[in-house]
């Protein structure tokens, strides 16, 4: 397979909806422990013209719940219940 110099280091990425493809250290926020990470857009598209927040709007996407720990499963679990319950 060679070597891959420091600058050709592979790139894991996220395809978040409604923002795209992005490079997983380009996350503006992330919480670990629910596993849910925020995004930003960083173009508009012509739906969004006039939209003055399409650029700081933050967009979740959710981790898959059997990877969280036992915390954030039990979280996600008690959201579920609640949200049957209503």
């Amino acid at each position: 397979m060679g070597y891959l110099p420091g600058y050709a280091t592979p790139r894991i990425v996220c395809d978040v909806p409604f923002v795209g493809k992005r490079w997983v250290h380009m996350v503006t926020e992330y919480d670990r422990e629910h596993g849910i990470s925020y995004w930003t857009k960083n173009y508009r598209t012509s739906i969004e013209r006039e939209d003055a927040n399409a650029l700081v709007r933050h967009y979740p996407y959710y981790d898959p719940i059997d990877t969280l720990g036992h915390y954030g499963q039990t979280w996600w679990r008690k959201q579920a219940e609640a949200a049957t319950a209503a």
